[in-house]
């Protein structure tokens, strides 16, 4: 059988969650990204107690932004240290609703939903990876 995704060539994106993992929310992100597909190889190198160094080893910082309202201050610290890193941000919005705190709009690289497609394609956009170029 012809492996179409052979794992030596994927490369693995390390992804920073902003959220503490024991989070309903980011449980549920966790889940879908792992279904996403095959052809998408990711690494959670989320640390909310040194945080810093986990934003700077990751490849994209993601806000569930439906937390927002929970944790203002750690998640504001999280994407001051992601607009210091240079790293994108990328927003999910809170599953079902379209509006986004405006803090978070304003320092989005790009706003998504809940859709595991459209998760995967903001990540790989984020890093300017072309589309056509992947597995997916």
């Amino acid at each position: 059988m012809i492996d179409l995704f052979p794992e030596e060539d994927l490369a693995t994106y390390k992804l920073f969650i902003s959220y503490p993992k024991d989070c309903k929310d980011y449980n549920i992100f966790i889940e879908r990204l792992n279904t996403a597909t095959e052809a998408f190889n990711w690494k959670d190198v989320t640390d909310i107690e040194n945080f810093a160094v986990g934003i700077d080893d990751c490849d994209v910082v993601v806000v569930l932004s439906g937390l927002w309202d929970d944790k203002p201050d750690m998640i504001g610290e999280h994407i001051k240290y992601a607009k210091s890193f240079n790293k994108p941000i990328i927003v999910v919005r809170p599953y079902g609703l379209e509006e986004v705190p405006e803090k978070l709009q304003e320092d989005a690289t790009k706003i998504i939903g809940w859709n595991t497609a459209c998760i995967v394609e903001a990540i790989l956009q984020s890093l300017d990876i072309d589309l056509y170029d992947c597995p997916l």
